[in-house]
């Protein structure tokens, strides 16, 4: 016999209502919906030959670097867009970008930003990139639209004076030659006081990256990953395989370079080696670090450590730990400091995490620009344990 309309729509209901509930079972999840504009680069910029709207590029001054926005290789769509460099004389991200202001009801969230990407003859590594500040200039600029030099102006901010405050930053690394799509995603905890958030995608070194089909989503925050004792929480800690683990910060001074080296290294096969950059304009830190985005790092006793080798070197090698709290930047006590001719030494630095901190950055890193080498190898940074009570730094929010 069959069934009435209105029982064969109840039961077409309750199959409905069951398959959510296996799938939420299951662990799936529908997407949340996309924060950005113009994700996709299908629209362009009116007036403009080739930007995309909603989008803004890098600015390298150099003649080497070249953006475009072409349809011949697409993942999804009529466009993509691309990033391309056939010079790495000078360390620079080149990379497309989007900034956005960040309302209070992000505070306490996740967001994840994904985009589709496509390697094309890469020496170097492209990158995903998502990067939260509490950051009053940037936040005037977008309010006003103006630059964030006419920022400084209104609100007579001196560069010396700029309360930018980073509290939230995950990068996303790849180095494969030629791939095919393939999807990149990095998600960050938004933290309280956040004001401005940045997604980048882009390309350091030379050949060509093309990007299609960003996302951007506000999602449940995720717990914190647990921090076990006396567990080694860096990624890569030997540079064993390509280095992609690792931000390699370089100030943008011609042939200064970070590689992973494999004729010399302290344990293992390989180790990351830091040279060049004999010319700038002033001494800036140059080195190789990692973000440990944690929130329940507050209130906790930390070590990094590392192996240290200099040959010829004619400037100060050393490790370093910043907190980044919602009162500011705070930093370990300075530890040792190696130069000219060192052979491999076991470095370390301790610090006592504030309890308002959301990120701490590990730093393995010399000031250039001088002649010489430096290398790093086995590096660990490890949760000791709680900061006694009557220790701790009662932080100001």
């Amino acid at each position: 016999m069959s069934r009435s309309p209105l029982a064969r729509l109840v039961g077409g209901l309750s199959a409905l209502l069951l398959l959510a509930l296996v799938s939420v079972a299951a662990g799936a999840r529908p997407p949340g919906r996309n924060l950005l504009t113009n994700p996709g680069f299908e629209d362009g910029l009116p007036g403009h030959p080739w930007m995309p709207a909603g989008w803004d590029t890098s600015r390298a001054g150099v003649p080497t670097v070249f953006f475009g926005r072409d349809s011949f290789m697409v993942h999804s769509g009529s466009y993509a867009v691309s990033v391309a460099s056939v010079s790495s004389v000078w360390p620079l991200a080149h990379n497309w970008s989007k900034t956005m202001l960040i309302p209070r009801e992000w505070w306490g969230k996740d967001v994840v930003f994904s985009v589709w990407s496509r390697s094309v003859g890469v020496n170097g590594r492209g990158y995903a990139l998502v990067q939260a500040f509490r950051d009053t200039l940037t936040k005037t600029a977008l309010l006003n639209g103006v630059s964030r030099d006419s920022a400084e102006k209104i609100l007579n901010i001196k560069k010396a004076d700029d309360p930018l405050l980073g509290l939230g930053w995950q990068r996303k690394f790849f180095s494969d030659e030629e791939t095919d799509w393939v999807r990149r995603e990095v998600r960050i905890y938004v933290a309280p006081t956040t004001d401005v958030l940045f997604v980048r995608c882009g390309l350091i070194g030379t050949g060509q990256v093309i990007f299609d089909d960003a996302s951007l989503t506000l999602e449940p925050a995720n717990p914190p990953a647990p921090l076990p004792l006396h567990t080694n929480l860096l990624a890569e800690p030997g540079f064993e395989n390509n280095g992609d683990g690792w931000e390699y910060s370089l100030p943008p001074y011609p042939g200064i370079r970070a590689t992973i080296d494999t004729t010399v290294f302290h344990g293992g096969r390989a180790s990351v080696m830091i040279t060049g950059g004999e010319q700038g304009w002033i001494q800036a830190r140059a080195g190789v670090c990692q973000v440990i985005e944690n929130r329940n790092l507050a209130g906790k006793r930390v070590r990094l450590s590392g192996y240290v080798k200099t040959d010829s070197l004619k400037g100060l090698a050393y490790l370093k730990m910043y907190a980044q709290t919602l009162h500011g930047v705070e930093q370990a006590p300075p530890a040792g400091t190696y130069s000219m001719d060192t052979d491999w030494t076991l470095a370390s630095v301790e610090m006592d995490v504030p309890e308002d901190a959301y990120e701490v950055w590990g730093w393995f890193t010399y000031n250039a620009p001088v002649p010489g080498r430096v290398y790093f190898d086995d590096t660990s940074f490890e949760v000791l344990g709680k900061v006694p009570p009557a220790k701790r730094d009662r932080s100001k929010p």
